[in-house]
């Protein structure tokens, strides 16, 4: 994974500073841009593997710069980057053709799991429904689920840590854990990953 050439698009240095301190290691190449136009420039005349674009960057936003790369059939994997949890959802991120996506306040181990699961060919969650998807089943999984674990789910899935959650919720981290717990077990997921698609597919986000 050390041969990767990487694209951080992103008009905030700290954000940016904080990308390369968890990724330097894993990476060959990196080249920082911070406005969209800067971003789609260096996209055409330079190949990367991955490029992590902000959705809300100056000039050019993440989600035009993501649509021109899927309609040139450029050869990349994007993760877009947000800190607006209002006007855009995942779905619609997702519908863009992102490889992934990530709220700026996810945890560092949220993002090298998502980054990693990028790096490695996967998408995170697909960019369209599956063909044949069985909503029937969906819902019968949400079913099962207790009114506090769904809150818990969509705060997770935005972004939330545990500790945040258990301050949104007054209840302890302890508690969070728990039902964190539970929820994997009634979902049958084992990552972040599959929580964001369960979350999506149930109109949860």
């Amino acid at each position: 994974m050390n041969s990767l050439s990487i694209l951080i698009a992103e008009d905030e240095a700290l954000v940016r500073q904080g990308i390369l301190a968890l990724i330097e290691d894993q990476v060959n190449q990196v080249t920082e841009c911070s406005d969209g136009d800067e971003a789609l420039q260096l996209l055409k005349q330079n190949s990367y593997d991955i490029a992590l674009i902000d959705i809300g960057l100056p000039r050019r936003t993440g989600i035009d710069i993501l649509t021109e790369i899927r309609q040139r059939a450029m050869d990349l994997k994007v993760i877009i980057l947000t800190g607006d949890t209002n006007s855009y959802t995942p779905a619609s991120i997702y519908a863009a053709g992102a490889d992934a996506f990530l709220y700026k306040t996810a945890e560092a181990d949220n993002f090298l799991e998502v980054f990693n699961a990028v790096a490695n060919g996967r998408k995170v969650v697909s960019a369209r429904a599956e063909e044949g998807e069985n909503a029937k089943s969906v819902a019968q999984l949400r079913e099962q689920l207790t009114p506090r674990e769904l809150q818990i789910i969509k705060l997770v899935v935005e972004g939330s840590s545990n500790r945040e959650v258990a301050e949104s919720l007054f209840i302890s981290e302890h508690t969070v854990r728990k039902h964190r717990e539970h929820i994997n077990q009634k979902l049958d997921v084992h990552s972040p990953a599959s929580l964001a698609t369960f979350a999506i597919k149930a109109s949860l986000v």
